[in-house]
This record gives C-alpha cells, sequence and structure tokens, in this order.
C-alpha cells in the first residue's frame, strides 16, 4: 500500500500526456500553480473582485503554445476576466469568451507566468449562492506534420456570492421655503414640518429610498416613534407639552395616491419582485389637532429590511 501511494504522489507531478487516440508518441510535461485554487467571496457589487495566480512549468517538444480557458456554469465569462503582469491597468483585462493565448515556447523551454490576474465584475443579476468552475490549461504542438491540442491541468474557481441588501436615504428639499431661524436641523435626513395651526401638512423634504439588493423579493416595513418636545426648545419652560401619537403621521409611496398611516409597529411600505438597484420617493404628511400645543418636537422613522430567495 505505501508503494501505491508514493506512486500516485509522482504521477501527480510528471504527468505523461498522449495526445490523440492512436499517438505513439508520449509527451513529458510538469505544471505547477500558486496558489492551486482561486476563489472569491462577493459582499458588495460596487467594487471589482481579483486574484492572481502564478503559473510553473516546462513541455517535453520542440515547439509548444500555452492556452487557457474557463468553464463555469451560471457566471456569464463576460464578467470573469483576465490580464498578465503585476499590477495591471483596467484596460489591460479581457473577458474569457474563448480559449486565450498565454504564451509560446521553443527548444523544450520552460515557462513561468508571475502575476495571472483573475477578476470577477458582480452584478444584480447574479443570484446569492456558491458557483464552481475550472481554469483549464491546454498546449498546443505540432506533432508528424499535424497540429495536436493536449490538455496539461485545471485550476478551481469558486464564487460565492453572500445576500445583499442596502438602502440610503437621501432627504431631498421640495421647496426653496425659507425655514424660521430656530428650525432644528437634527441631521441631513431629518423630515421637517411646519404647523401654523390644525389640519393636514406636508413635510418640507421628501425621502428618497436607494435600495440594492440581490435577493428575487424583498419589502421594506416602517414604524414611527412619538413625536416629543425637543429638549432645547423645552429649556427655561414651566410647562410640559404632550408628545404627538405616531400615528398622526403618514406616508405616501412613489406615484401613489393614497397616504398609508404609521404607528410604533411596523407596516409594509414597498415589496419588490425583482433584483437590481431601485430608488423610492416617499413624502410624507402630519395631521394635527388642537390636542396638539404650540412648540417644536423631535422624534424618529425606522425602517425594516426583510427579504428571501
Amino acid at each position: 500500500m505505501k508503494r501505491l501511494i508514493v506512486f500516485l504522489e509522482v504521477i501527480s507531478l510528471i504527468i505523461l500526456v498522449t495526445p490523440g487516440t492512436f499517438s505513439q508518441n508520449k509527451v513529458s510535461t510538469f505544471m505547477s500553480f500558486t496558489p492551486s485554487k482561486i476563489e472569491f467571496v462577493v459582499d458588495s457589487i460596487s467594487k471589482f473582485y481579483t486574484q492572481q495566480i502564478d503559473v510553473t512549468g516546462s513541455i517535453d517538444v520542440e515547439d509548444w503554445e500555452l492556452f487557457c480557458e474557463l468553464d463555469i456554469v451560471g457566471i456569464p465569462k463576460e464578467r470573469i476576466l483576465f490580464a498578465v503582469g503585476i499590477n495591471p491597468i483596467d484596460a489591460f483585462y479581457a473577458p474569457f469568451t474563448s480559449k486565450i493565448r498565454l504564451t509560446r515556447r521553443v527548444k523544450n523551454a520552460s515557462v513561468f507566468i508571475p502575476r495571472l490576474n483573475i477578476r470577477y465584475i458582480p452584478s444584480w443579476l447574479d443570484d446569492p449562492g456558491t458557483y464552481q468552475g475550472n481554469l483549464i490549461f491546454n498546449y498546443k504542438y505540432i506533432s508528424r506534420g499535424k497540429e495536436e491540442l493536449a490538455r496539461l491541468a485545471s485550476v478551481p474557481i469558486v464564487i460565492t456570492i453572500k445576500p445583499i441588501f442596502s438602502v440610503t436615504i437621501i432627504s431631498v428639499p421640495k421647496n426653496k421655503m425659507r425655514k424660521p431661524q430656530n428650525y432644528i436641523e437634527v441631521n441631513p435626513n431629518t423630515l421637517s414640518f411646519l404647523v401654523p395651526y390644525p389640519g393636514e401638512w406636508q413635510s418640507q423634504e421628501s425621502l428618497n429610498l436607494v435600495i440594492n439588493t440581490n435577493k428575487k423579493r424583498w419589502s421594506v416595513q416602517c414604524s414611527a416613534t412619538e413625536l416629543v418636545e425637543y429638549e432645547e426648545s423645552g429649556k427655561n419652560k414651566n410647562r410640559v407639552i404632550p408628545p404627538i401619537p405616531p400615528d398622526y403621521l403618514y406616508v405616501k409611496v412613489g406615484d401613489s395616491s393614497n397616504y398609508l398611516q404609521l404607528s410604533n409597529f411596523y407596516i409594509t411600505i414597498i415589496s419588490g419582485g425583482k433584483k437590481g438597484e431601485l430608488t423610492v420617493p416617499l413624502d410624507f404628511k402630519l395631521k394635527t389637532d388642537e390636542s396638539v400645543l404650540a412648540g417644536e418636537y423631535k422624534g424618529s422613522l425606522v425602517f425594516l429590511f426583510q427579504g428571501s430567495e
């Protein structure tokens, strides 16, 4: 058994390749790769993923060319690119759409290819999951006046795409109305209401939710807190202003004509059935009555995402 194990280890380093079914010529080949596997773990769609592999080898024929091709299912080859060299610029990358020629050698020369760069360009079109394939290395040479193509080795390539979801909230002023001198600016995404008397009042800003996800089905839920007296405005006052209930707030999604009443419980305001980037405008209004006293109030909106494969 020990002799069998040693024999297999030797074969893994020195391979006798017999191109063609009836060829009697055996070619001694050697090929090694560092690292022995290409692997990408994708957690963002907004950047490229690049790994390098060094190729060393030799082929015992007079004149030969080294080729590489990609075999993978589920990821378009147009978004898996290659470039040779140390720190190549973006313009040097080309897609694995066909067999690529890496080098040519004559007179049994060995080959060393430093930095075969492999780049994956992610897309919202790719479903979360693990995709596996191989980089296949072949060589071409002339045997008895006929061109032969023989397989050398392969390097596994694994792309693991994680579920991704991100939301950017952008506050957009609706008009250039001058705000009061003591207007409360808590953060750039503040919604403000100017309420001169009881009624229904539109917010001075709308919110844009920029949603990025690779989940097929998803939803965004929203809840509101009570609007309580702003701390700074309550100083040196002898009265206590009761809070404004969260259900006095309403939201309208996109081009809808209906407002949804908010509360301190989550309600679904947006649902989707496709992946990608989507911008959804939200408009808000506040209903007030005689129970709402004059003052400055502060509260919060909380957004919750739920998604499924």
